[in-house]
């Protein structure tokens, strides 16, 4: 049993019992883990709006046998723009449900730490349009899945490996498949094709300015289709968002 310090991003609350929370962190040094936090939900709570979801906390934590308690939280970051715009907390959502789904517990993930913190950052700063359509959005979930070592195949086809023309997505082969190999894939257009690469390839910065289109939207989906395979359960942010 011993106490640390950590830096944590809140990726969800939930309730537990009559006053306390359940909470899943992504943390700099530690990954992704779940933590108590006791008396978080009486009126007279010394916590506040600290451990609220999508905030960024300097904790600490107390390390049981079973599980950790956190016994103090200071804040780092507060989004609050994201908090009053809806299609705002939709884009966090994505990116911190993801995050919970596609990291395994305990293992440290420095990157994905940072990935989320800019992320989050970003969509703070606003962007065009609703967030299913949004290149911001479907660059979080890219890069996330690039962490998790999921990148779907974008310059040949996942099924044979040949050069020709991409006609369709396939999640179980993992990207773009040509003409030869459909199967499973979903049609696709050159368009949301094009908007898949430039997620990949352009920082977060960049994806915020970018205007919002069905292109994206049709990338999106597929590439949730992608997400869903390999983390087993779809985005409840996305299904609420009617993608």
């Amino acid at each position: 049993m011993r106490y640390a310090t950590t830096r944590a991003v809140v990726l969800s609350s939930r309730p537990l019992g009559e006053a306390d929370r359940w909470l899943t962190l992504f943390t700099r040094d530690q990954g992704r883990i779940d933590a108590v936090v006791k008396g978080v939900r009486r009126t007279t709570s010394r916590w506040g709006g600290r451990l609220e979801p999508f905030n960024v906390c300097d904790l600490v934590l107390y390390r049981g046998r079973t599980r950790a308690t956190v016994t103090s939280a200071q804040l780092v970051d507060v989004f609050r723009h994201l908090r009053e715009d809806r299609e705002a907390l939709t884009a966090a959502a994505v990116g911190c449900e993801a995050a919970a789904l596609l990291f395994a517990e305990g293992e440290p993930e420095e990157r994905v730490f940072a990935l989320l913190r800019s992320g989050l950052r970003e969509i703070d700063a606003g962007f065009h349009g609703p967030a299913t359509g949004a290149p911001l959005v479907l660059g979080f979930l890219v890069k996330l899945l690039y962490e998790a070592g999921y990148l779907p195949v974008l310059d040949r086809c996942a099924s044979c490996g040949a050069g020709g023309r991409a006609l369709a997505f396939s999640a179980a082969r993992g990207g773009l498949v040509c003409g030869d190999c459909l199967g499973d894939g979903v049609p696709i257009t050159p368009e949301a094709i094009a908007a898949l690469h430039a997620a990949v390839a352009l920082p977060l910065a960049e994806l915020r300015a970018a205007p919002p289109s069905a292109a994206v939207e049709e990338a999106l989906r597929d590439l949730h289709l992608l997400f869903a395979y390999h983390a087993g359960t779809r985005l409840r942010a996305l299904r609420f968002a009617r993608l």
